[in-house]
């Protein structure tokens, strides 16, 4: 069973993805994604850390939901680790990807994120399904019927508030359990797109609230808490908004089990005593690192690396 966290490389992204590969915590069976939407330092230096510890990582070639691909003259690129074994290269299936990029160099893997079903009922026809030693697909039932090969269904578990609802109205709920589904449709893994979800703005969203969101298992049940300031009001003061989620979070967690109590819920916990605001960036970046500790942990004791 393999595990495939896809991740858009926003700075935050990035940031918790390097902490979890120099903690060196990863099983090999857990190999996260990283979709480049914007030239900065953390790109390189996170594909390093993975690299030079001795852990898999995949990079999306050819991203498609920012203007990153277009920008000719690239100051912080990836490419110098493309050789590497470690570094799965990927790619989206659009009409103008070119087949070749799917046969991977010996000792080296590819891997296919195939979004529509009519692209890719197009490369089936055309025989090009056959190459990535990885395909990611919607968990749709058309796409199920259409593939005849192994494939890892793409999930979104991120839950959006509509209009005049809020996070507020559902502070604990299910989140995943895609392995069981992987396993009963015979796939060699499942991927989702984290607590973050599919959706990107290039310049974030304001909220009315501060909401923090951390996973945890209940069983063989993936939830997710969220706690969320109670001045939902205005868009504004989001330092007390913060004091008043992460209160919250404090008063919950050392009831937990210690599997919920990792190293990164704890130093957010640890900002409510001290009464430190980092910054949201800081926040979600924690946030990421501890969803990636919890299942990282749940994979070592149920699917553990075969030797």
């Amino acid at each position: 069973m393999i595990y495939f966290p896809y991740f858009r490389g926003r700075q935050y992204d990035l940031q918790a993805l390097k902490a979890i590969a120099q903690q060196q915590i990863l099983p090999a069976n857990i190999i996260p994604i990283i979709e480049p939407v914007r030239d900065i330092r953390g790109l390189p230096q996170t594909v390093a850390a993975f690299v030079d510890n001795n852990q898999p990582v995949a990079i999306i070639a050819n991203p498609t939901v920012s203007d990153y691909a277009l920008t000719q003259q690239k100051l912080y690129d990836w490419q110098a680790y493309r050789d590497n074994p470690r570094l799965i290269v990927g790619h989206i299936l659009t009409p103008t990807l070119i087949p070749d990029v799917l046969t991977a160099p010996t000792g080296h893997q590819t891997l296919l994120v195939a979004r529509q079903y009519d692209e890719l009922k197009a490369a089936q026809q055309a025989g090009w399904l056959t190459a990535p030693d990885y395909l990611l697909v919607p968990p749709e039932a058309r796409i199920r019927r259409l593939i005849k090969r192994p494939t890892v269904r793409l999930f979104d578990h991120a839950w959006l508030p509509e209009h005049g609802r809020s996070y507020a109205d559902i502070t604990d709920g299910f989140f995943s359990d895609d392995w069981s589904l992987a396993k009963l449709y015979g796939d060699v893994g499942f991927s989702d797109y984290t607590i973050g979800g599919s959706f990107y703005s290039e310049h974030g969203y304001p909220a009315r609230a501060v909401t923090l969101h951390l996973t945890y298992f209940r069983g063989d049940q993936l939830r997710i808490h969220r706690f969320v300031s109670t001045d939902r009001a205005d868009f504004k003061h989001p330092k007390e908004k913060f004091f008043q989620a992460v209160a919250q979070l404090a008063d919950w967690l050392p009831q937990q089990p210690l599997a919920t109590q990792t190293p990164a819920a704890k130093q957010l916990a640890a900002y409510h005593t001290q009464q430190h605001f980092p910054g949201l960036g800081v926040v979600k970046r924690l946030s990421l690192e501890h969803h990636l500790q919890v299942v990282a942990a749940y994979f070592k004791t149920n699917f553990p690396e075969k030797k």
